[in-house]
């Protein structure tokens, strides 16, 4: 039977990435899961990057890494995307203008 996507998160020596900004520990600072607790609340304490550790952390405060690079891979896309379409209507506008470009 395949575990949830949580349970995968919350195993010892996972990594994961700081989802919000926590006291000393800025969102996006990338961490390892030392040890897991619960049963009905799944919480774990990290050791981060910058040195600081921290227990009672769940699904609200940290991202499996591989999910963090998902979102900031679809965040560079659509980054991209944003700026070659707002090129392209600067390029249309100065070709009815008649000017060139």
């Amino acid at each position: 039977m395949a575990e949830p996507a949580e349970d995968k998160m919350f195993r010892r020596h996972a990594k994961v990435v700081a989802a919000v900004d926590l006291e000393g520990i800025p969102a996006g600072t990338h961490g390892k899961v030392m040890y897991v607790a619960g049963f009905t609340w799944r919480r774990c304490r990290v050791t981060f990057d910058n040195g600081v550790e921290r227990g009672g952390l769940d699904r609200r405060h940290l991202v499996p890494l591989d999910e963090w690079q998902e979102r900031a891979h679809a965040a560079a896309v659509a980054e991209a995307r944003a700026t070659q379409e707002r090129l392209a209507e600067e390029y249309r506008a100065s070709l009815k203008s008649g000017g060139t470009h």
